[in-house]
Protein backbone atom coordinates (compact mmCIF):
# COMPACT_ATOMS: atom_id res chain seq x y z
CA UNK A 1 0.00 0.00 0.00
CA UNK A 2 1.34 3.36 -0.53
CA UNK A 3 1.74 5.37 2.63
CA UNK A 4 2.80 8.69 1.03
CA UNK A 5 0.44 11.89 2.17
CA UNK A 6 1.23 13.14 -1.16
CA UNK A 7 -1.15 10.38 -2.75
CA UNK A 8 -3.36 9.46 0.59
CA UNK A 9 -6.99 8.61 -0.09
CA UNK A 10 -8.83 10.61 -2.16
CA UNK A 11 -12.27 10.29 -3.44
CA UNK A 12 -12.93 12.02 -6.52
CA UNK A 13 -17.40 12.01 -7.09
CA UNK A 14 -17.46 12.67 -11.27
CA UNK A 15 -20.78 13.98 -12.74
CA UNK A 16 -20.23 13.56 -16.40
CA UNK A 17 -22.05 17.32 -17.14
CA UNK A 18 -20.74 19.22 -19.77
CA UNK A 19 -18.28 21.56 -17.91
CA UNK A 20 -15.94 20.50 -15.11
CA UNK A 21 -16.84 23.55 -13.08
CA UNK A 22 -20.53 21.76 -12.56
CA UNK A 23 -18.34 18.35 -11.61
CA UNK A 24 -18.25 18.29 -7.11
CA UNK A 25 -15.17 17.31 -5.61
CA UNK A 26 -14.61 15.16 -2.04
CA UNK A 27 -11.08 14.72 -1.00
CA UNK A 28 -9.24 13.81 2.22
CA UNK A 29 -7.64 16.37 4.49
CA UNK A 30 -4.51 18.03 3.13
CA UNK A 31 -1.71 17.07 4.34
CA UNK A 32 0.16 19.23 6.66
CA UNK A 33 3.65 18.35 5.56
CA UNK A 34 5.86 20.72 3.98
CA UNK A 35 6.78 19.74 0.20
CA UNK A 36 10.62 18.96 1.18
CA UNK A 37 8.74 16.42 3.66
CA UNK A 38 6.94 14.76 1.10
CA UNK A 39 9.21 14.44 -1.14
CA UNK A 40 11.10 12.62 1.11
CA UNK A 41 8.69 10.28 2.56
CA UNK A 42 8.08 9.80 -1.20
CA UNK A 43 11.07 8.50 -1.76
CA UNK A 44 10.84 6.12 1.78
CA UNK A 45 8.00 4.71 0.00
CA UNK A 46 10.59 3.73 -3.39
CA UNK A 47 8.61 6.39 -5.23
CA UNK A 48 9.52 9.65 -7.21
CA UNK A 49 7.84 12.67 -8.41
CA UNK A 50 8.32 14.74 -11.30
CA UNK A 51 8.44 17.76 -9.40
CA UNK A 52 11.74 16.58 -7.81
CA UNK A 53 13.50 14.10 -10.85
CA UNK A 54 13.35 15.41 -14.28
CA UNK A 55 12.12 12.59 -16.83
CA UNK A 56 15.07 11.54 -19.19
CA UNK A 57 12.87 12.66 -22.04
CA UNK A 58 12.32 16.55 -21.68
CA UNK A 59 15.36 18.40 -21.72
CA UNK A 60 16.50 20.65 -18.66
CA UNK A 61 15.23 23.72 -20.68
CA UNK A 62 12.00 22.28 -20.95
CA UNK A 63 11.73 20.79 -17.70
CA UNK A 64 12.83 24.75 -16.33
CA UNK A 65 9.47 25.92 -17.83
CA UNK A 66 7.70 22.60 -16.71
CA UNK A 67 8.64 23.08 -12.75
CA UNK A 68 8.18 27.03 -13.70
CA UNK A 69 4.71 26.17 -15.17
CA UNK A 70 3.82 24.06 -11.79
CA UNK A 71 4.95 26.93 -9.59
CA UNK A 72 2.76 29.58 -10.86
CA UNK A 73 0.16 27.31 -11.04
CA UNK A 74 0.25 26.45 -7.10
CA UNK A 75 0.11 29.97 -6.75
CA UNK A 76 -3.30 30.31 -7.84
CA UNK A 77 -4.06 26.98 -6.13
CA UNK A 78 -2.03 27.97 -2.99
CA UNK A 79 -3.09 31.47 -2.04
CA UNK A 80 -4.83 31.86 1.04
CA UNK A 81 -7.08 35.23 1.76
CA UNK A 82 -9.23 36.48 4.49
CA UNK A 83 -12.01 39.03 2.98
CA UNK A 84 -13.08 42.06 5.20
CA UNK A 85 -15.79 42.41 3.61
CA UNK A 86 -18.50 39.71 1.71
CA UNK A 87 -17.09 39.19 -2.07
CA UNK A 88 -19.66 38.02 -4.31
CA UNK A 89 -18.48 34.85 -6.44
CA UNK A 90 -20.10 32.32 -8.60
CA UNK A 91 -21.23 29.59 -6.12
CA UNK A 92 -21.95 32.18 -3.35
CA UNK A 93 -20.73 34.80 -0.49
CA UNK A 94 -16.74 34.68 0.47
CA UNK A 95 -17.67 35.80 4.06
CA UNK A 96 -15.42 38.46 6.16
CA UNK A 97 -13.28 37.17 8.38
CA UNK A 98 -12.85 33.41 7.15
CA UNK A 99 -9.80 32.60 5.21
CA UNK A 100 -10.31 30.87 2.16
CA UNK A 101 -7.97 29.06 -0.45
CA UNK A 102 -7.33 29.35 -3.80
CA UNK A 103 -7.48 32.18 -6.23
CA UNK A 104 -11.28 33.55 -7.14
CA UNK A 105 -13.29 32.47 -9.55
CA UNK A 106 -14.02 35.11 -12.18
CA UNK A 107 -14.48 35.42 -15.71
CA UNK A 108 -13.14 39.34 -16.26
CA UNK A 109 -12.53 39.11 -19.66
CA UNK A 110 -14.38 43.05 -19.91
CA UNK A 111 -12.36 44.34 -17.20
CA UNK A 112 -8.67 42.13 -17.63
CA UNK A 113 -8.52 41.63 -14.04
CA UNK A 114 -6.91 38.24 -14.11
CA UNK A 115 -4.93 37.75 -11.27
CA UNK A 116 -0.98 36.52 -12.22
CA UNK A 117 -1.54 37.32 -16.13
CA UNK A 118 -2.32 40.67 -15.69
CA UNK A 119 -2.91 42.09 -12.13
CA UNK A 120 -0.03 41.00 -9.40
CA UNK A 121 -0.80 39.00 -6.60
CA UNK A 122 0.65 41.93 -4.56
CA UNK A 123 -2.02 44.16 -5.88
CA UNK A 124 -4.38 41.48 -5.24
CA UNK A 125 -3.70 40.68 -1.41
CA UNK A 126 -3.59 45.08 -0.89
CA UNK A 127 -6.79 45.19 -2.45
CA UNK A 128 -8.37 42.49 -0.46
CA UNK A 129 -7.16 43.93 2.70
CA UNK A 130 -8.32 47.44 1.44
CA UNK A 131 -12.27 47.04 3.19
CA UNK A 132 -13.38 49.95 0.31
CA UNK A 133 -11.77 48.82 -2.69
CA UNK A 134 -13.03 47.64 -5.38
CA UNK A 135 -13.18 43.81 -5.03
CA UNK A 136 -15.76 44.57 -2.39
CA UNK A 137 -17.43 47.28 -3.80
CA UNK A 138 -17.60 46.54 -7.91
CA UNK A 139 -19.64 43.43 -8.97
CA UNK A 140 -18.66 43.24 -12.88
CA UNK A 141 -22.13 40.77 -13.05
CA UNK A 142 -23.87 44.46 -12.53
CA UNK A 143 -23.71 47.89 -14.68
CA UNK A 144 -22.00 49.26 -16.04
CA UNK A 145 -20.29 46.02 -17.13
CA UNK A 146 -21.74 43.42 -19.36
CA UNK A 147 -19.65 40.30 -18.02
CA UNK A 148 -21.28 36.87 -17.69
CA UNK A 149 -19.92 34.12 -15.63
CA UNK A 150 -18.37 36.51 -13.51
CA UNK A 151 -18.98 38.49 -10.37
CA UNK A 152 -15.41 39.48 -8.19
CA UNK A 153 -13.45 42.44 -9.99
CA UNK A 154 -10.42 40.03 -9.31
CA UNK A 155 -9.78 36.02 -10.42
CA UNK A 156 -9.28 33.57 -12.90
CA UNK A 157 -10.81 30.98 -14.99
CA UNK A 158 -9.50 27.95 -16.71
CA UNK A 159 -7.70 28.86 -19.45
CA UNK A 160 -6.13 31.79 -17.40
CA UNK A 161 -5.10 28.93 -14.82
CA UNK A 162 -3.45 27.31 -17.68
CA UNK A 163 -2.28 30.24 -19.67
CA UNK A 164 -0.63 31.99 -16.49
CA UNK A 165 0.95 28.94 -15.55
CA UNK A 166 2.50 28.54 -19.23
CA UNK A 167 3.57 31.75 -19.40
CA UNK A 168 1.56 32.86 -22.42
CA UNK A 169 1.07 36.59 -22.94
CA UNK A 170 -2.14 36.49 -23.11
CA UNK A 171 -5.65 34.43 -22.09
CA UNK A 172 -5.64 31.41 -24.14
CA UNK A 173 -8.86 29.74 -25.18
CA UNK A 174 -7.15 28.10 -28.56
CA UNK A 175 -5.66 25.56 -26.79
CA UNK A 176 -6.72 21.95 -28.92
CA UNK A 177 -6.10 23.86 -32.22
CA UNK A 178 -2.90 25.48 -31.34
CA UNK A 179 0.04 25.12 -33.41
CA UNK A 180 1.92 25.48 -30.22
CA UNK A 181 0.73 22.50 -28.38
CA UNK A 182 1.33 18.36 -29.38
CA UNK A 183 -0.80 16.04 -28.74
CA UNK A 184 -0.59 12.81 -26.40
CA UNK A 185 -2.07 9.90 -25.89
CA UNK A 186 -4.50 10.27 -23.09
CA UNK A 187 -5.09 6.60 -22.81
CA UNK A 188 -1.54 6.28 -21.20
CA UNK A 189 -0.17 7.68 -18.05
CA UNK A 190 2.87 6.30 -18.10
CA UNK A 191 3.54 9.35 -21.27
CA UNK A 192 2.48 12.15 -18.79
CA UNK A 193 4.79 14.97 -17.59
CA UNK A 194 3.97 18.20 -15.19
CA UNK A 195 2.32 21.36 -17.49
CA UNK A 196 0.71 18.62 -19.92
CA UNK A 197 -2.76 20.36 -20.59
CA UNK A 198 -6.18 18.28 -19.77
CA UNK A 199 -8.47 19.51 -22.61
CA UNK A 200 -12.32 19.34 -23.74
CA UNK A 201 -14.19 21.77 -25.12
CA UNK A 202 -15.24 23.94 -22.14
CA UNK A 203 -12.84 23.28 -19.69
CA UNK A 204 -8.83 23.11 -19.28
CA UNK A 205 -6.68 21.94 -16.61
CA UNK A 206 -2.62 21.14 -16.27
CA UNK A 207 -0.74 18.31 -14.71
CA UNK A 208 1.22 19.83 -11.60
CA UNK A 209 2.58 16.42 -10.44
CA UNK A 210 3.62 13.13 -11.85
CA UNK A 211 4.61 10.14 -9.16
CA UNK A 212 6.43 7.13 -10.64
CA UNK A 213 6.98 3.84 -9.01
CA UNK A 214 10.66 2.84 -9.37
CA UNK A 215 9.34 0.79 -12.51
CA UNK A 216 8.46 4.31 -14.09
CA UNK A 217 5.55 3.28 -14.08
CA UNK A 218 2.81 6.19 -13.07
CA UNK A 219 1.41 5.56 -9.89
CA UNK A 220 -0.84 8.90 -9.24
CA UNK A 221 -1.17 12.45 -10.83
CA UNK A 222 -1.95 15.88 -9.73
CA UNK A 223 -4.38 18.13 -11.37
CA UNK A 224 -4.55 21.64 -10.89
CA UNK A 225 -7.54 24.19 -12.10
CA UNK A 226 -9.73 26.95 -11.77
CA UNK A 227 -13.60 26.26 -11.02
CA UNK A 228 -16.68 28.11 -10.01
CA UNK A 229 -15.74 27.48 -6.37
CA UNK A 230 -12.21 28.64 -6.62
CA UNK A 231 -8.96 27.57 -8.04
CA UNK A 232 -7.77 24.20 -6.50
CA UNK A 233 -5.45 20.85 -6.82
CA UNK A 234 -6.06 17.32 -5.89
CA UNK A 235 -4.13 14.04 -6.43
CA UNK A 236 -5.57 11.06 -7.63
CA UNK A 237 -4.84 7.26 -7.72
CA UNK A 238 -3.76 6.31 -11.48
CA UNK A 239 -6.48 3.85 -11.51
CA UNK A 240 -9.12 6.66 -10.76
CA UNK A 241 -7.90 8.73 -13.61
CA UNK A 242 -8.05 5.45 -16.25
CA UNK A 243 -11.40 4.99 -14.95
CA UNK A 244 -13.08 8.63 -14.21
CA UNK A 245 -11.14 11.60 -15.40
CA UNK A 246 -9.79 10.24 -18.59
CA UNK A 247 -13.19 9.74 -19.99
CA UNK A 248 -14.48 13.40 -18.74
CA UNK A 249 -11.57 14.86 -20.78
CA UNK A 250 -10.96 15.08 -24.88
CA UNK A 251 -7.15 15.82 -25.43
CA UNK A 252 -3.86 15.78 -23.42
CA UNK A 253 -1.96 18.50 -25.23
CA UNK A 254 1.78 19.35 -24.35
CA UNK A 255 3.40 23.15 -24.93
CA UNK A 256 5.72 22.49 -27.68
CA UNK A 257 8.20 25.84 -26.06
CA UNK A 258 8.42 25.04 -22.14
CA UNK A 259 11.99 26.40 -22.59
CA UNK A 260 10.56 29.59 -23.07
CA UNK A 261 8.40 29.58 -19.87
CA UNK A 262 11.65 30.99 -18.49
CA UNK A 263 9.51 33.71 -16.26
CA UNK A 264 8.48 32.75 -12.73
CA UNK A 265 8.49 35.93 -10.02
CA UNK A 266 8.41 34.31 -6.10
CA UNK A 267 5.86 36.08 -3.70
CA UNK A 268 6.60 34.46 -0.67
CA UNK A 269 4.86 37.08 1.55
CA UNK A 270 1.93 35.67 0.61
CA UNK A 271 2.03 32.41 -1.51
CA UNK A 272 5.16 30.35 -0.86
CA UNK A 273 5.43 27.33 -3.15
CA UNK A 274 8.06 24.20 -3.18
CA UNK A 275 10.71 24.90 -0.71
CA UNK A 276 10.17 28.83 -0.69
CA UNK A 277 10.19 30.26 3.20
CA UNK A 278 7.57 32.67 3.92
CA UNK A 279 7.98 36.11 4.45
CA UNK A 280 5.81 38.51 6.66
CA UNK A 281 4.47 41.51 5.27
CA UNK A 282 3.00 45.13 6.62
CA UNK A 283 0.07 46.02 5.18
CA UNK A 284 -0.06 49.87 4.97
CA UNK A 285 -3.12 50.50 6.89
CA UNK A 286 -3.00 54.13 6.23
CA UNK A 287 -3.34 54.65 2.58
CA UNK A 288 -4.69 52.71 -0.46
CA UNK A 289 -5.60 52.92 -4.09
CA UNK A 290 -9.48 51.35 -4.80
CA UNK A 291 -7.87 48.73 -7.20
CA UNK A 292 -5.22 47.88 -4.51
CA UNK A 293 -1.60 49.26 -4.60
CA UNK A 294 0.49 49.44 -7.32
CA UNK A 295 -2.59 48.89 -9.46
CA UNK A 296 -2.82 50.69 -13.34
CA UNK A 297 -5.08 53.21 -14.57
CA UNK A 298 -5.55 54.38 -18.10
CA UNK A 299 -5.47 58.52 -18.37
CA UNK A 300 -9.23 59.63 -17.63
CA UNK A 301 -9.83 57.36 -15.15
CA UNK A 302 -10.79 57.87 -11.91
CA UNK A 303 -9.04 57.14 -9.04
CA UNK A 304 -9.81 56.69 -5.19
CA UNK A 305 -7.72 57.21 -2.45
CA UNK A 306 -8.98 55.51 0.27
CA UNK A 307 -8.17 56.79 3.56
CA UNK A 308 -7.57 54.03 5.81
CA UNK A 309 -7.16 55.44 9.23
CA UNK A 310 -7.06 59.14 10.80
CA UNK A 311 -4.57 62.07 9.08
CA UNK A 312 -4.72 65.66 8.51
CA UNK A 313 -3.37 65.72 4.40
CA UNK A 314 -1.94 63.50 1.71
CA UNK A 315 0.66 64.00 -0.17
CA UNK A 316 0.63 63.01 -3.67
CA UNK A 317 4.07 62.70 -6.07
CA UNK A 318 4.37 61.88 -9.53
CA UNK A 319 7.44 60.71 -11.17
CA UNK A 320 9.17 61.01 -7.72
CA UNK A 321 8.56 65.10 -7.91
CA UNK A 322 6.04 66.36 -5.46
CA UNK A 323 2.93 67.61 -6.79
CA UNK A 324 0.37 68.57 -4.03
CA UNK A 325 -0.95 68.26 -0.83
CA UNK A 326 -4.87 67.37 -0.43
CA UNK A 327 -6.68 68.14 2.91
CA UNK A 328 -7.99 64.82 4.44
CA UNK A 329 -12.05 65.60 5.22
CA UNK A 330 -13.40 62.67 3.54
CA UNK A 331 -12.73 59.47 3.25
CA UNK A 332 -11.95 58.97 -0.16
CA UNK A 333 -9.99 61.43 -2.43
CA UNK A 334 -11.10 61.02 -5.89
CA UNK A 335 -8.11 61.87 -8.66
CA UNK A 336 -10.12 62.34 -11.92
CA UNK A 337 -7.79 64.18 -14.28
CA UNK A 338 -4.51 62.66 -13.64
CA UNK A 339 -2.08 62.66 -16.48
CA UNK A 340 0.07 60.00 -17.36
CA UNK A 341 3.02 58.55 -15.46
CA UNK A 342 4.14 56.78 -12.27
CA UNK A 343 1.89 58.21 -9.13
CA UNK A 344 2.81 57.70 -5.29
CA UNK A 345 0.63 59.09 -1.96
CA UNK A 346 0.81 58.92 1.40
CA UNK A 347 -0.92 60.38 4.61
CA UNK A 348 0.42 63.10 6.78
CA UNK A 349 -1.18 62.32 10.58
CA UNK A 350 0.29 65.09 12.82
CA UNK A 351 3.08 62.82 13.61
CA UNK A 352 4.23 61.02 10.68
CA UNK A 353 3.38 60.12 7.07
CA UNK A 354 2.58 56.58 6.43
CA UNK A 355 3.90 54.03 3.64
CA UNK A 356 3.50 55.47 -0.05
CA UNK A 357 0.78 53.56 -2.02
CA UNK A 358 1.07 53.63 -5.61
CA UNK A 359 -0.42 53.41 -9.07
CA UNK A 360 0.48 54.03 -12.54
CA UNK A 361 -1.76 56.34 -14.96
CA UNK A 362 -1.26 54.73 -18.83
CA UNK A 363 -1.38 57.12 -21.77
CA UNK A 364 -2.15 55.10 -24.69
CA UNK A 365 -4.22 56.51 -28.20
CA UNK A 366 -6.22 53.89 -30.17
CA UNK A 367 -7.82 54.41 -33.62
CA UNK A 368 -9.21 52.23 -35.90
CA UNK A 369 -9.91 52.34 -39.94
CA UNK A 370 -12.07 50.01 -41.75
CA UNK A 371 -11.42 51.29 -45.44
CA UNK A 372 -7.37 50.64 -44.36
CA UNK A 373 -8.36 47.71 -42.82
CA UNK A 374 -6.37 48.85 -39.59
CA UNK A 375 -5.48 49.22 -36.44
CA UNK A 376 -3.23 52.21 -35.07
CA UNK A 377 -2.27 52.22 -31.61
CA UNK A 378 0.49 54.11 -29.25
CA UNK A 379 1.19 54.56 -26.12
CA UNK A 380 3.89 56.58 -24.39
CA UNK A 381 4.60 54.96 -21.45
CA UNK A 382 3.54 51.10 -21.42
CA UNK A 383 4.22 48.79 -24.39
CA UNK A 384 1.32 47.18 -26.57
CA UNK A 385 1.18 43.10 -25.94
CA UNK A 386 -2.02 41.84 -27.85
CA UNK A 387 -5.26 42.45 -29.87
CA UNK A 388 -8.74 40.86 -29.89
CA UNK A 389 -11.52 40.81 -31.64
CA UNK A 390 -14.89 40.38 -29.32
CA UNK A 391 -18.63 41.23 -28.47
CA UNK A 392 -19.32 44.41 -25.89
CA UNK A 393 -18.76 41.75 -22.78
CA UNK A 394 -15.29 41.34 -24.02
CA UNK A 395 -16.12 37.16 -24.83
CA UNK A 396 -14.81 35.92 -28.36
CA UNK A 397 -16.81 32.77 -27.91
CA UNK A 398 -16.76 29.76 -29.82
CA UNK A 399 -15.40 28.86 -32.59
CA UNK A 400 -12.18 31.36 -31.52
CA UNK A 401 -9.86 30.54 -34.33
CA UNK A 402 -12.43 32.14 -36.37
CA UNK A 403 -11.86 35.39 -34.96
CA UNK A 404 -8.42 37.61 -34.53
CA UNK A 405 -6.29 37.61 -31.28
CA UNK A 406 -3.11 37.35 -30.87
CA UNK A 407 0.25 39.40 -29.94
CA UNK A 408 1.95 42.01 -31.72
CA UNK A 409 4.83 41.34 -33.76
CA UNK A 410 7.75 43.66 -32.60
CA UNK A 411 7.49 45.00 -36.01
CA UNK A 412 3.66 45.99 -35.11
CA UNK A 413 4.56 47.67 -32.23
CA UNK A 414 7.60 49.91 -33.94
CA UNK A 415 4.73 50.91 -36.45
CA UNK A 416 2.29 51.48 -34.37
CA UNK A 417 -0.66 49.86 -36.61
CA UNK A 418 -1.50 45.96 -37.75
CA UNK A 419 -3.16 45.08 -40.49
CA UNK A 420 -6.77 43.42 -39.63
CA UNK A 421 -7.88 40.26 -42.06
CA UNK A 422 -11.33 41.15 -43.47
CA UNK A 423 -12.25 37.30 -42.73
CA UNK A 424 -11.26 37.98 -38.96
CA UNK A 425 -13.63 40.43 -38.27
CA UNK A 426 -17.57 38.36 -37.71
CA UNK A 427 -20.70 40.02 -37.63
CA UNK A 428 -21.15 38.89 -34.30
CA UNK A 429 -17.63 39.94 -32.88
CA UNK A 430 -17.78 43.94 -33.77
CA UNK A 431 -15.05 45.19 -31.10
CA UNK A 432 -11.71 44.86 -30.03
CA UNK A 433 -9.52 44.73 -27.06
CA UNK A 434 -6.23 45.35 -26.83
CA UNK A 435 -3.73 45.17 -23.75
CA UNK A 436 -0.52 47.18 -22.30
CA UNK A 437 1.92 46.34 -20.14
CA UNK A 438 3.53 48.45 -17.31
CA UNK A 439 6.05 47.18 -14.59
CA UNK A 440 3.27 47.10 -12.21
CA UNK A 441 1.43 44.61 -14.65
CA UNK A 442 -1.26 44.73 -17.52
CA UNK A 443 -4.07 46.92 -18.66
CA UNK A 444 -6.72 45.97 -21.05
CA UNK A 445 -8.82 48.49 -22.36
CA UNK A 446 -12.96 47.95 -22.18
CA UNK A 447 -14.42 46.62 -25.85
CA UNK A 448 -13.85 49.16 -28.53
CA UNK A 449 -16.38 49.80 -31.12
CA UNK A 450 -14.35 48.60 -34.53
CA UNK A 451 -16.06 51.29 -37.43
Amino acid sequence: MIKSAHIRAVFVIFLLALSCEKIPLVEADASNLTWEEEQVQLEENGLRSEQRFRHPSMSEEEYLGALNAVKKAYQLTDITFTPIQPIAFNKGVYQPNTTYKGMIYSSVKETGTYVGSNVSFYTFMTAIHNPRSKIYTDRIDKSPYHGVNCRAYYGTVCSGLVSYALGLSYISSDFAVSDEMDEQDISNPDGFHIADVLWRSTHVAIVTDVVRDQDDRTVSIEISEAIESGCRKYTIPRSSFERRIASSYEKVLRYKHLEWNLDYSSVPEFVPVFDEVGVPFTYNDDICVNKGDRSCFFVGDEVILNILSSGDFVEIYKDGVFLSSIDVDTEDIHLPDLEYGLYQARLFNGDDYSEFTSWVMIDCSIESSKNEMKVYFRSSNSRPVSIFFCDISGSRKSPFTEVLGRDFTDEEISLGCINIPQDRVKSNRKYFKITFETDFGRLSTLPIKWL
